[in-house]
């Protein structure tokens, strides 16, 4: 192509690409994450006949669970449009022939004396009222923003995670006592059958006992039947595959006399949720002053070198000659009205958000102290009084039974109670470990950490 790079052409390449990169607004470029690569490590289920406990339950969790990697992964791209943000627009190189006759020739000669005309063309976008630089805030403060949200599904997901634990560890114990007490039937059944022998009971009697055994196998199959679709969903929670079939949890219920943090005024404003609000309501600020700035028109800067050669054929010839351009955008139709208008009601949308956190916040925080001190007293009851005397009656009515004083319904009666109270006592002691676990967590002001966790060796 007959284009000629003069060294005005070549000075003005150089002056409109200091225009398109001024050294002053280029943001350093962010690096990958470098938990990027344990993040993404496989994440295995614990080994078959290992114990697993709350805490090792909750790094599991950090590590596995796929909404707190999903949110990681929001930050990784709230990083990405940061650089994008902070990239200036590139300027544009046109390259033209035009003027050709196909008639009389492009004329002899070397390139540069051909009969055509050659263009040379630069032009830049230069960005007006701080756009460029209002762009790079809007998109840091939304990175800020996805790490706030991040804490805050972290502080989510672990309180679920726990919540799940006790389900499953309420389940386990409620298959302990059942087996428990099937193993009490059996035994008591097999005395019968041999007092039958002797002539000291009747047959109705071990009939009856036979029954209870029979309902107590059965309760015994639901009990491992609800059991492993906890450990399954806790598994799920964790983010682990499998089902926890063959792992049993350690009983880490929390002492009846744990303290309850009390809340302190400014708790709320450091609540991981609050906090993601907030950097939410800072981001809509941020986009809200860009949309501003967009109803000021950007300019783009031209210059342009052109070689039109005089020959015999065509006198018409200009030489070298140079011209600059500035192309100004009309606002006749609109002034982009509608994308600051969106950015208004995206900005107070924010702030009815942040409001409403912090309302549900604090009522969160009172109804879960009320339901903790309710679960308390419950156990403490359950413990103190309800389940001694169970003991005691069944115990009665044991002694009673073997020295041939009472029926056998009678005996039955009392197991049976005992038998319910322990259940009783059982979910006692996960609607109070439960309600604990609840409300620290709305307490929470910051959690374990955000970032992967390696693994470690279970016990």
């Amino acid at each position: 192509m007959p284009v000629v790079f003069t060294r005005a052409a070549a000075g003005t390449l150089l002056l409109l690409g200091a225009l398109a990169r001024p050294a002053a607004s280029i943001a350093a470029e962010p690096q990958p994450s470098a938990d990027t690569a344990d993040a993404a490590a496989p994440c295995t289920p614990p080994p078959a006949g290992a114990t697993l406990t709350l805490a090792q339950v909750r790094l599991d969790a950090l590590r596995c669970n796929r909404t707190i990697i999903a949110a990681r992964r929001g930050v990784e791209a709230s990083q990405a449009d940061v650089q994008i943000a902070s990239q200036r627009p590139n300027p544009v190189l046109s390259l033209g022939v035009e003027n050709i006759n196909p008639h009389a020739g492009v004329g002899s000669g070397n390139l540069r004396s051909k009969t055509v005309d050659s263009k040379l063309r630069v032009d830049q976008l230069v960005e007006t009222a701080n756009k460029g630089n209002l762009r790079v805030d809007a998109a840091r403060k939304a990175s800020a923003a996805a790490g706030e949200v991040v804490q805050a599904v972290v502080a989510q997901q672990t309180a679920a995670v726990e919540q799940a634990f006790f389900e499953a560890l309420v389940s386990q114990e409620r298959v302990a006592v059942l087996r428990e007490t099937l193993g009490l039937y059996e035994r008591t059944r097999q005395a019968s059958e041999t007092r039958l022998r002797a002539g000291d009971v009747a047959r109705a009697d071990v009939n009856k006992l036979q029954l209870d055994v029979l309902r107590s196998q059965n309760d015994m199959r639901q009990a491992m039947t609800d059991h492993y679709s906890d450990k399954a969903a806790l598994a799920q929670a964790m983010g682990v595959p499998g089902t926890l079939s063959d792992n049993r949890l350690v009983a880490d219920w929390p002492a009846l006399d744990t303290p309850a943090p009390q809340p302190d005024p400014y708790l709320l404003e450091r609540r991981p949720d609050v906090t993601a609000a907030e950097a939410r309501l800072a981001a809509a600020a941020a986009s809200r002053d860009l949309a501003r700035a967009g109803r000021v028109p950007d300019v783009t800067i031209g210059a342009q070198a052109e070689h039109y050669p005089v020959s015999p054929t065509n006198s018409y010839g200009t030489g070298n000659s140079f011209g600059v351009f500035l192309t100004i955008p009309l606002f006749v139709r609109h002034r982009n009205g509608g994308e600051a208008r969106r950015a208004e009601v995206d900005y107070y949308a924010a702030l009815d958000d942040r409001n409403r956190v912090m309302l549900e916040a604090g009522n969160e925080i009172d109804r879960l102290r009320s339901q903790l001190e309710t679960a308390r007293q419950s156990l403490r009851q359950m413990r103190d009084e309800v389940l001694p005397a169970a003991e005691s009656v069944a115990g009665s009515a044991e002694f009673a039974y073997n020295k041939g004083a009472t029926g056998v319904l009678d005996l039955l009666d009392a197991r049976r109670a005992l038998r319910q109270t322990r259940l009783d006592a059982v979910e006692a002691q996960g609607a109070y470990a439960k309600a604990l676990s609840a409300y620290r967590a709305a307490l929470q002001t910051t959690t374990t950490t955000g970032e992967p966790v390696a693994s470690q060796a279970r016990p």
